[in-house]
C-alpha cells in the first residue's frame, strides 16, 4: 500500500478527490471508513505499519481531532526510523493546536488554500512520484491541453432512437444508486422548487421529482420532443419542462421568463445528470446557474470520468482497447469532468460538496444489473461511430473501431458477464450545499 490518508469528517469530500485522483494514476490509498475492515482501530493501526506516506489533510479541526492526533504520532514514529514520509495537505488557513504544530513544524506541507484543489492534488502526486518510485503518468502540461480540449457537445441526438433506448436503460440503472441522495437531500423539507438542466429521460425525471417534498420543478431539455413528452405525462403542473440548449441559449434570457411565469423567486434543489461534459465552458454556466438558487440550495450532480474504469482480468486487452476509442468519439463530450466538478462547486462558493460515489461496479450485481451496466456503458460507442461514418463514409478512425467491433464485441460481452469477472465504471455523483 502507498498512501495512508488521514483527515477528520468534514474534509471527508477533499479525502475522496485526492484518493481519486491518485488511484486513477495507479497510487494505491488506502483511508477510512472505505478500507477498514474487521475491527477500526487495528485496521487504522496495520494500515499506518504498512503506508510508504502519510498525507494529512490539515486544518484546524483536524490538529484538534484526538483520532487524526493519534494517527500523526504513529507515522511520526515512522519517521524516525526512516519507514515513512508525512506530508500535511493544508487546506484553510485555521491556528493549528500545539499537539499538531510539534508534530509537522518543521514538515513540507503542499498548500491548497491558495490554489485550486484539483492543482494542489497534481502537486501532491509530482511530490509522491520520486518517493514512491513510480513513472508520473500525467504531466502539467497535457492536463492544461486537455482542459483547453473541451468543446461544445450534445450527448444526446434527437431521432436516435438506439441512444434514446441506452439513455433509459443508464436512467434505469443508475436509480437505485441516485434515490438514496435525494432522500437525503430533501429530507425534512417541504414546498421546495427543483431546477434541472439537459433532461434526457423524460420518464426518469418525472419519477425522481414525483415526490411530496416538491413544491414546483422546472427542467430544460435541448430536445423539443423531450419537452413534449415530459410535459404529456406531468399530469401535476408542480412539473413542467421547457425548452433550452445551454451551449446556445442565455440562461439569463430564458429563466428569469420562466420564474416569472411560476411565480418563483429561485430554486432550492440543483439537479445536473451528464450536463458539465457537455458544456465548453462549464464554470461560465454553472456562475449564471448559481444566481437562481436560494440560500442554503442543495444540488445533485452526476458526471463521468473515464480515469476511474478499470476491468479485471483482461488478458485479451479487449477493453483496454475499447476504452481507447472513446477519446475519438465526437459525440462522448469532455470524458474527464467528474474530477472538475468539486473544484467547480468551491469556486461557486459551495458550503460543502461531498464525492457521494466515485464509480460503480460489478461485485455484487446481478445478472439483470449486470446486462443494464453492460448496455449502459459499451452499446454508444458502435452506435456514435455508425452515426460519424454516416456523416463522413471517408473517417478512417470510424471504419478502424467498426472494423474492431465487428470482430471483437462478442467476445467483450462475453468477458463481462463471467463470475471471476469485475468492471468499474467511472459513474461519479456529488451532493452539494451552497
Amino acid at each position: 500500500m502507498d498512501v495512508f490518508i488521514s483527515y477528520e469528517h468534514e474534509s471527508k469530500s477533499i479525502a475522496d478527490n485526492i484518493c481519486s485522483v491518485l488511484e486513477s494514476r495507479g497510487v494505491r490509498c488506502w483511508y477510512a471508513p472505505r478500507d477498514v475492515y474487521g475491527d477500526y482501530a487495528t485496521s487504522i493501526v496495520e494500515a499506518i505499519e504498512k503506508c510508504k506516506v502519510f498525507v494529512l489533510i490539515l486544518n484546524h479541526n483536524s490538529s484538534e481531532s484526538p483520532h487524526v492526533l493519534n494517527e500523526v504520532e504513529m507515522a511520526y514514529k515512522r519517521i524516525l526510523n526512516g519507514e515513512t514520509t508525512i506530508i500535511p495537505f493544508k487546506v484553510d488557513e485555521g491556528i493549528l493546536s500545539k499537539a499538531m504544530e510539534y508534530y509537522v513544524k518543521r514538515l513540507h506541507w503542499i498548500d491548497a488554500v491558495s490554489e485550486p484543489l484539483e492543482k494542489s492534488i497534481h502537486h501532491l502526486y509530482e511530490q509522491l512520484v520520486p518517493i514512491l518510485g513510480i513513472e508520473k503518468l500525467e504531466s502539467k502540461g497535457k492536463q492544461e491541453k486537455e482542459e483547453v480540449g473541451r468543446k461544445v457537445n450534445q450527448y444526446y441526438i434527437p431521432d436516435d432512437p438506439i441512444e434514446f433506448a441506452r439513455i433509459q436503460t443508464e436512467e434505469t440503472l443508475l436509480y437505485s444508486y441516485e434515490k438514496p441522495y435525494y432522500d437525503k437531500l430533501l429530507f425534512g423539507k417541504e414546498n421546495v422548487a427543483v431546477l434541472d438542466f439537459n433532461v434526457l429521460s423524460a420518464e426518469s425525471t418525472v419519477r425522481k421529482f414525483d415526490r411530496s417534498e416538491i413544491g414546483d420543478a422546472v427542467f430544460f431539455s435541448y430536445d423539443q420532443q423531450m419537452v413534449e413528452a415530459g410535459n404529456r405525462i406531468c399530469e401535476d403542473k408542480k412539473m413542467q419542462f421547457y425548452f433550452m440548449d445551454l451551449t446556445k441559449d442565455n440562461i439569463d434570457d430564458v429563466l428569469p421568463r420562466v420564474m416569472k411565469e411560476r411565480g418563483l423567486k429561485g430554486f432550492d434543489f440543483l439537479n445536473l445528470t451528464m450536463t458539465i461534459l457537455d458544456l465548453e465552458s462549464p464554470f461560465k454556466v454553472l456562475k449564471k446557474i448559481k444566481k437562481y438558487m436560494n440560500p442554503n440550495a442543495v444540488a445533485f450532480i452526476r458526471d463521468v470520468d473515464d480515469t476511474l474504469v478499470f476491468a479485471y482480468p483482461d488478458e485479451n486487452n479487449y477493453f483496454r482497447e475499447f476504452q481507447s476509442f472513446y477519446k475519438f468519439n465526437k459525440f462522448g463530450g469532455f470524458r474527464k469532468s467528474g474530477r472538475q466538478i468539486y473544484n467547480f462547486m468551491k469556486k461557486l462558493g459551495a458550503k460543502e460538496v461531498r464525492l457521494e460515489r466515485c464509480g460503480i461496479n460489478t461485485t455484487c450485481m446481478d445478472y439483470d444489473a449486470r446486462r443494464l451496466l453492460f448496455e449502459s456503458w459499451f452499446s454508444f460507442i458502435p452506435n456514435d461511430f455508425g452515426l460519424t461514418l454516416k456523416e463522413n463514409p471517408n473517417d478512417e478512425t470510424a471504419k478502424e473501431v467498426l472494423a474492431w467491433v465487428d470482430e471483437y464485441y462478442d467476445d467483450l460481452e462475453e468477458a463481462f458477464f463471467d463470475d471471476t469477472f469485475i468492471f468499474n465504471a467511472g459513474y461519479v455523483m456529488y451532493t452539494v450545499c451552497f
